[in-house]
This record gives C-alpha cells, sequence and structure tokens, in this order.
C-alpha cells in the first residue's frame, strides 16, 4: 500500500499551488531604518526559519508556476526550464512541492540557521582582517576613507548621487599620475556593484581590486601597470537603501525600497535602464515580481543618479556591473537571443578573464551572452553600456552557492575577480577599433573615415568631443600594437 501522504501546510498554499499562474503576494511595508548597523533594526528582522533552499528541475511553465506559488521567491532571474531553477521554499513547503512529482535538491535545509548563524556572527567581535566578513554600508565608506588616507596622491572619493531615501551614493577613483596617450585622458575601467541588494559578496569583492590597486601602487608590478593605463571608478553599493535594509529587517531582499501601487514595493534597479526598457521577457511590470521595472526607464533616483554619473565621467572605455551568484561572465545582448555583431570581441577578453580566474582558485566561469547563456534581461545595465553608450561591458555573476555564502568565500572572491581584472586591462587593445579581434590597417582606415566625419564612435578618449586629441591617442596605441 502506498503510505499517504501528509501535507502540514496552510489550505491557502496548498490552492495556491494547484493554481496557475502564481499569484505573487505584497511585500510588507516599509518602516523608517538606520544608516549605520543592524544591531538598531527599528522592526522585527526576517528569520527565515523553516525556509529552505532547493534546486528544482521544472518540466513546463505550469510546473514552474505552481513551485513558484508555494515559493513566492524564485532565486534564479529570470529562469529557464531547461536549467535546474533554485527556489525559496516557505515552511512546510516541501511537501507541496514533492506532491507536485518535480524533481529537486535541498541545498539549504533551514536559510533560518543560515541567517541566525550569520547575524550572530556579525554581531559579536569582529575578525580582525577587512575582508574576514561582510561590511554593512558605514564600514564600506569609512573603507574608503581609509584607503583615500593611505594614499590621497591617488585616491579620491566620489559622489554618484541620492537614493529614494535620501542616503548618498558613494565611490572611490584610483588614478596614477600617468596621462593617457598622447597626453590624453586617460581610458578608464567603471566598477559598480549591489544593484540588488542582497548580494554582500559584490561590494567586498569590488573593494578587494581597491584596496589591491592602492596598497599596491609603486611597489607591485601589476597594480602600478594597471593604474599607469588605466583609471578606475568603484562604486561598491548602487543600491544603498536596499543594503542597508538586508542589514536592518530582510536579509535577501533584492530592490530598493519604492512604495509601489497596491502596496507592493521595490523596485529592480537591473530592470530600470533605458535600453530595451518595457519588454516582459526579462523583467516584469507587476510591482510584487522580483524583476519589476518600475513605472519608466529610469524612473528610480538611484539609477537616474548612476547614469548622471556616468555621463560626467569621461574616457569610460570598459564597464563591469558586479553580481552574483553562479559564476559567469555575461555580455551583451540580455534583451534578446540575436547576438551583437562583435560577440567574438566579447568572447576573446571573455576568455582571458576566464583563464586567469581559473588560475587563482580553479573556479571554471561561463562566459557569453546574457539572453543565451544565462537568462534573458530587459532595460538591464548591460545592454544599456554597449548599447547607448558603446563601452564595452560584462556583468561578472561571482561565486557562491547562493545570496549568503559563508565568509570564506570573500577573499578568494576578490582575489580570482582583481586577478581576471588585471588580465583583462593588460591585454586590452582600444586600437582594435572595428573589434574583430584584429589590429591592422583594417581600424586604421575605419577610425580616419569616422573622425573625418566627426562621428560619435570617433571620439576615442570619450569625453564628447571628436578632436585632434581623439586622433593622436588613436594613432599612438594603434603603432603600440597589441
Amino acid at each position: 500500500m502506498t503510505p499517504r501522504l501528509t501535507l502540514a501546510l496552510p489550505l491557502s498554499i496548498l490552492l495556491a499551488a494547484l493554481a496557475s499562474p502564481a499569484t505573487a503576494q505584497p511585500w510588507p511595508a516599509p518602516t523608517p531604518i538606520a544608516d549605520h548597523s543592524f544591531l538598531h533594526a527599528p522592526a522585527p528582522y526576517q528569520t527565515y526559519r523553516g525556509h529552505a533552499l532547493i534546486r528544482a528541475q521544472v518540466r513546463d511553465h505550469t510546473e514552474f508556476n505552481r513551485v513558484l506559488a508555494i515559493s513566492g521567491d524564485c532565486w534564479t532571474h529570470t529562469p529557464r526550464l531547461e536549467e535546474p531553477i533554485d527556489f525559496l521554499i516557505p515552511p512546510g513547503g516541501l511537501d507541496a512541492v514533492r506532491a507536485l512529482r518535480v524533481t529537486f535538491d535541498i541545498l539549504e535545509p533551514d536559510m533560518g540557521d543560515v541567517v541566525a548563524a550569520e547575524r550572530a556572527r556579525l554581531s559579536g567581535p569582529q575578525p580582525r582582517g577587512w575582508f574576514d566578513d561582510y561590511k554593512d554600508l558605514q564600514s564600506i565608506s569609512d573603507k574608503i576613507d581609509d584607503l583615500i588616507a593611505l594614499r590621497p596622491d591617488i585616491t579620491s572619493r566620489v559622489i554618484v548621487g541620492p537614493s529614494l531615501e535620501n542616503r548618498t551614493i558613494f565611490g572611490l577613483r584610483i588614478d596614477s599620475p600617468t596621462p593617457g596617450p598622447a597626453n590624453t585622458i586617460k581610458p578608464v575601467i567603471y566598477l559598480h556593484a549591489a544593484q540588488h541588494a542582497r548580494e554582500w559578496v559584490a561590494p567586498m569583492t569590488v573593494m578587494y581590486v581597491a584596496e589591491q590597486l592602492v596598497a599596491g601602487y609603486g611597489s607591485d608590478p601589476a597594480a602600478t601597470a594597471f593604474l599607469d593605463t588605466f583609471a578606475v571608478v568603484i562604486v561598491p553599493v548602487v543600491n544603498v537603501d536596499g543594503y542597508v535594509y538586508t542589514w536592518t529587517t530582510d536579509r535577501f531582499w533584492r530592490k530598493n525600497r519604492r512604495a509601489n501601487a497596491g502596496g507592493t514595493f521595490g523596485v529592480d534597479l537591473n530592470r530600470n535602464w533605458s535600453f530595451a526598457w518595457g519588454s516582459d521577457n526579462g523583467s516584469s511590470g507587476d510591482g510584487a515580481s522580483a524583476t519589476f521595472r518600475g513605472t519608466a526607464p529610469f524612473s528610480e533616483p538611484e539609477t537616474t543618479a548612476l547614469r548622471t554619473h556616468i555621463l560626467a565621467t569621461p574616457g569610460i572605455a570598459i564597464a563591469l556591473d558586479v553580481h552574483t551568484y553562479g559564476q559567469y561572465l555575461l555580455s551583451p545582448w540580455g534583451h534578446t537571443a540575436t547576438p551583437p555583431t562583435i560577440l567574438p570581441f566579447f568572447n576573446k577578453y571573455a576568455k582571458i578573464m576566464q583563464t586567469a580566474i581559473k588560475n587563482i582558485h580553479n573556479r571554471t566561469f561561463t562566459y557569453g551572452p546574457c539572453y543565451t547563456t544565462l537568462y534573458a534581461v530587459s532595460g538591464g545595465n548591460v545592454d544599456w553600456w554597449y548599447g547607448d553608450r558603446g563601452v564595452i561591458t560584462w556583468t561578472p555573476e561571482l561565486r557562491g552557492g547562493s545570496f549568503a555564502p559563508p565568509p570564506t568565500d570573500i577573499l578568494p572572491s576578490g582575489q580570482e575577480f582583481y586577478a581576471g581584472l588585471l588580465a583583462l586591462a593588460q591585454s586590452f587593445c582600444r586600437a582594435d577599433y572595428n573589434h574583430d579581434t584584429f589590429t591592422n590597417g583594417n581600424d586604421y582606415d575605419e577610425f580616419v573615415v569616422d573622425w573625418i566625419d566627426a562621428l560619435p564612435a570617433a571620439d576615442y578618449d570619450r569625453n564628447g568631443f571628436v578632436n585632434a586629441d581623439d586622433f593622436d591617442a588613436f594613432v599612438v596605441e594603434f603603432e603600440e600594437g597589441c
């Protein structure tokens, strides 16, 4: 006799599991939050006691919607049916998933244990090394001050702009005295992280890059060569309000803190960029969704501020929008399966980064276009960087098996990401003007034609003007070869 399955689950959840499509539940109303520490949280902290993290293999959209109705929080955005999908399952929900006969593995049987251990650890005596555990927003800001104090000759604080709750989005610029080619503007690598608030290892990783470059300039040959070739702008936390909220109230909050219509909260900042904004394939118009794109492109102060700062920063040649998790190096496009014409160019440098990363801790990062390699993203930052600004860009998805990797992942993540970044900077060739992966007379001829016609593509130093400086800088780098 087949044993009878008992489901210790509220009737409302069981009914939701049998309904398709799923109906998302609104997030709770926002509460005032402290700027500096989770220790002063004004509202009960979401414990996630009894929530399990699973990795499921769903067979069709109906099955996906039924699992989502039980979960309410898919951690794979946006999922593909042919790939494993991670879901956070509420207490009692595992029996309902089993009743659907879905194949799944339990990654964490109780995320409450993970959250409680993390919270207890962070509220106790802190380890001596800054990268030995995660840091709140104020600690990240203080670390930037420390780096500026260490090397005021090559560093400066960046003020990006205000957030929705009027916090300051800040960063660090690192730039050696060495000028750019032909004494023009030095090319800039722009790094930003934590558009998604719960991805704590991302800010720690880019701060590791900051420390290595600042402490190493003038003594470490790799850091010195890097900064004599590129200036670097690092914005460790774009979603400052959401990041604070993950420390005070809800560890796995993703979006910003926008109060939407219908009592829902939050806009996914990485669906709020203007290029290819508005599609339901890769974003959502539902305010309850984790991928809610907002009411319009740049409806959010955070994306508006970051865009304004980017437009005011001349020389940007490379941009990296750092996320977690999964070990990917994602290039455009995110909104369509049709790859950009220069995909071989993206793949050439992604392969270089992949090799350098693997050489550190033997972790393999998969590379390719976002849409076909991982998932659809409409209104994403990676497409805006390339599609709107013409900047070569990737979205690294860092190591980790969840959004709460152990602190022992922080230093390895920083080390492998820094190695990949160094390799990219050492090999990157701006003089490959037509991005065909070769530097030859075709690049020279095409640049000269565009420069004579004053086309935007010939703005080699990316300062908003096509003039003699662009020609001089291109010729110097072309003659040096790549």
